[in-house]
């Protein structure tokens, strides 16, 4: 019998050890996990510390019962792999005296938190992993005043949950705009104003240190005082076990082929510690988030499970929120596409939406980037009150496929009055692109 060890229990560890069960029912499979929860959903925690839900168990999609019992996988968890040996194919960690032995490995370790070089204190708190939540809700809900360093989704989505709870917020940016990531400066604009309606927004400040426990924070343009500080600058890949034993590529991911395969000969990487391709540059990608985890795990599980399947690589699809404003971008930025060799043409609309007889109408802003010399669409990004999701999610399958401008301007959408105008907002902005 062949034994499957998996390190790492989130997104893309179950879902590839699921994988191999179904299609390989004869192996052992072990899922090793350093905290209590698997298959778990850090997207989920604004939600709770903001208090939209108590339940600690809604963070995962299956409990560890559930996949020892259901599927037969032997799931160890809040335990912590001491010591990897790819050459003898075994893995040390603390409760067990013997070593455990694969034939093939899965590496699922996720990515970590980015930290600010010394920098510590009781006040200071990162926003990781659904198994702390709440012992971080508590914390945040004994403060007043919270600074928040670091102006991307988790900051925004941070932001919304501590003023919603009656929280003063003061957010700070190093960049000139917030979601530098995933907007461009025109855009983000458009919810900074919104924002700064219940969220004091610093921009251009660079943190030079924080001192006092978490309690002031020093920028280059001032000192604040507050009740405590996240830090949320980012993530990177979780390598620390691995870094010495697998390559790694250019984004400082694990290196991996289409087949999530590494260069160790039956050792995959899957998910946020894995690196991809980007589908419209073709260059090397890395992209943390769940559903790119999911199915990395799930080509992964598949091709152990004997079902030749190939990962075709990411275009970066993402949206977040700010209170009844929905954000959302695929593709490339109009700056990532102009670094990356291409004669960008774009444009941006506003409009409504909802037909204007129609009561209850919002508005929506969309952008389209494209190569100028092909008309190909390289990317998109949609701001708007509502339907925000479906738009981005029809971009993102028409950048996937190489769709022109005109392609986009063709599709035939649906139409009705209460929940689009006849001019769909993303079809009018194809048709300010064809005018260029």
């Amino acid at each position: 019998m062949e034994k499957i060890l998996v390190l790492g229990g989130g997104a893309a560890g179950m879902s590839a050890s699921s994988r191999v069960r179904r299609l390989r029912p004869d192996t052992e499979i072990t899922v090793l996990e350093q905290t209590k929860m698997v298959s778990h959903a850090p997207c989920g925690i604004p939600y709770f510390v903001e208090g939209l839900f108590n339940d600690e168990n809604l963070f995962m999609t299956y409990t560890p019962g559930f996949f020892k019992e259901k599927r037969k996988i032997n799931v160890i968890t809040n335990t912590k792999v001491e010591e990897l040996d790819l050459q003898s194919r075994t893995v040390k960690i603390a409760r067990m005296p013997e070593k455990l032995e694969y034939d093939y490995l899965i590496v699922t370790l996720g990515a970590k938190p980015k930290k600010i070089k010394n920098v510590d204190g009781k006040r200071i708190f990162y926003v990781h992993h659904p198994a702390s939540a709440a012992e971080l809700r508590a914390k945040l809900w004994s403060l007043n005043t919270i600074g928040i360093i670091g102006g991307g989704i988790l900051g925004v989505e941070m932001s919304e949950a501590l003023v919603s709870i009656g929280k003063k917020v003061i957010l700070f940016q190093r960049s000139n705009y917030i979601l530098n990531k995933m907007l461009d400066e025109d855009m983000s604009k458009i919810i900074i104003e919104t924002m700064k309606k219940d969220v004091d927004i610093k921009l251009g400040e660079e943190i030079e240190d924080i001192k006092e426990d978490g309690t002031l924070i020093i920028t280059n343009k001032g000192k604040y005082s507050v009740d405590g500080t996240i830090i949320s600058i980012g993530v990177e890949p979780n390598i620390d076990l691995i870094k010495d034993k697998l390559k790694l590529g250019k984004t400082g991911a694990v290196w991996t082929n289409s087949h999530m395969e590494t260069n160790v000969k039956n050792v995959y990487a899957a998910g946020d510690i894995a690196e991809t391709k980007n589908i419209v540059t073709g260059k090397e990608f890395w992209i943390p988030f769940a559903p790119v985890a999911n199915k990395m795990g799930y080509v992964a599980g598949s091709n152990i499970g004997g079902k030749e399947m190939e990962f075709p690589g990411s275009i970066g699809t993402m949206i977040t929120k700010y209170k009844d404003m929905y954000i959302a971008k695929t593709g490339l930025l109009e700056n990532e596409a102009k670094g990356n060799g291409f004669n960008v043409i774009s444009s941006m609309i506003h409009t409504k939406t909802r037909a204007r007889y129609y009561p209850g109408s919002k508005d929506i802003f969309v952008k389209l980037i494209a190569e100028e010399e092909t008309n190909r669409i390289l990317g998109a990004q949609i701001i708007g009150g509502e339907e925000v999701l479906g738009r981005i999610d029809m971009l993102a399958a028409q950048i996937m496929k190489g769709f022109s401008v005109e392609d986009v301007f063709f599709t035939e959408m649906g139409y009705l009055p209460a929940i689009s105008e006849v001019w769909d907002p993303v079809i009018i902005a194809a048709r300010q692109l064809m005018k260029s």
